[in-house]
């Protein structure tokens, strides 16, 4: 978590420093890198197709046995 945590503002000032360069070169309206930037964050965050930090698979609960043990038939005497 900490991770992600920490690409927020990563991704946030980098998508918006780069539409300010092409914005500077292309003649598009300056503000709308702010509002791209945070999208990407929010997106690189959230991170819904797990591409970023990978799927979490939850992990299953421990088996529990529901017979006493030898009674099972698992043991054999000798």
């Amino acid at each position: 978590m900490l991770k992600r945590i920490s690409a927020i503002p990563l991704w946030f000032v980098s998508i918006w420093l780069m539409y300010g360069l092409v914005a500077y070169f292309t003649g598009l309206p300056e503000n709308a890198g702010a509002i791209l930037g945070a999208l990407a964050a929010a997106f690189v965050f959230m991170d819904p197709t797990g591409v970023f930090w990978g799927a979490t698979e939850p992990v299953p609960p421990p088996a529990i046995r529901t017979t006493p043990a030898g009674l099972d038939g698992s043991h054999s005497t000798p």
